[in-house]
């Protein structure tokens, strides 16, 4: 009797995994191929020439952050492992520069849009 217990419970759990594997694997994201790799550091690359455009055009202060923000969110995409340490290093370049911004330090902010720009052109020219 403890057996056949021990053995509907096994089942049950065994039954309850696999019902709840699919849910779980649905929210994985796939690996990046590297047209989508170099088409996201592209476009956080535009992303923040344009952001240090607006800054030093005295563009309207929530453009430029949504630039910032549009950067950020691209370089998230930069799936490659060997370039992992210059996009930490970019996205908080471009967060440093947010920081900046929001406290109304405008030449602080162009010098690190200059770094942050440097290390994406490296990101690109390394894919």
């Amino acid at each position: 009797m403890k057996l056949l217990e021990k053995l509907a419970i096994a089942m049950a759990m065994t039954i309850s995994v696999a019902a709840f594997s699919p849910v779980f694997a649905a929210g994985k994201i796939e690996n990046a191929t590297a047209a989508q790799v170099k088409e996201a550091a592209t476009s956080a690359l535009t992303s923040t020439e344009q952001a240090l455009a607006g800054l030093q055009s005295d563009a309207n202060e929530e453009v430029v952050l949504q630039h910032l923000a549009t950067a950020r969110q691209e370089t998230k995409r930069i799936e490659v492992g060997r370039l992992d340490v210059k996009r930490n290093q970019a996205s908080t370049k471009v967060k440093e520069a947010r920081t900046a911004i929001m406290k109304k330090d405008k030449a602080k902010a162009e010098a690190i849009l200059v770094d942050a720009i440097k290390l994406y052109q490296d990101i690109k020219n390394s894919l």
